[in-house]
């Protein structure tokens, strides 16, 4: 009963950032529940792998794998567009609801933010939705922390720059 209790208390405490985390990186609230499920049952599956340190970091190396592994397989097949894939489209094109809740500002930062290369944008996505150290940020990505803190400020700067040359 006690593995139950922490399967759940594991859940109840990451489920939510690992699934923003996940969204942030295939665009399709969909597909990051799919993800964030399959992430959580390989976590239990090998939880006598996890050494101690930061949950959320190991289980947001966990999720990060199984996207790339669900890309792999998605590659292989070579399948026409599937539910996922178009959702993750749609999620790409501003809706009318959300121009209408959205201000001008909020668009012109996502429009920015897809222009950064991908490891930038990881770092930003990161740092904003999920609310990680650059430590952990560093760890998830396998650079160093300085990595995470420069790529962070570098990649504000620019953002800033680009919003600027805007107006």
């Amino acid at each position: 009963m006690g593995t139950d209790l922490l399967i759940e208390e594991m859940y109840r405490l990451y489920a939510q950032k690992v699934k923003k985390y996940l969204q942030s990186l295939c665009g399709s609230s969909t597909l990051a529940d799919d993800l964030t499920a399959e992430t959580f049952y390989k976590a239990i599956k090998n939880i006598e792998k996890f050494k101690g340190g930061n949950m959320l970091t190991w289980l947001c190396a966990i999720g990060k794998n199984t996207y790339f592994d669900y890309l792999k397989k998605k590659e292989s097949a070579n399948l026409p567009l599937t539910e996922e894939l178009v959702a993750g489209i749609a999620a790409d094109a501003p809706t009318p609801e959300m121009e209408a809740v959205a201000n001008d500002e909020r668009l012109s930062l996502y429009r920015h933010l897809k222009r950064l290369d991908a490891d930038a944008r990881e770092v930003v996505y990161l740092r904003m939705f999920t609310d990680l150290s650059f430590c952990d940020i560093g760890s998830i990505l396998g650079k160093s922390e300085s990595w995470a803190r420069v790529t962070f400020y570098r990649s504000k700067i620019k953002l800033k720059e680009w919003y600027e040359n805007e107006i």
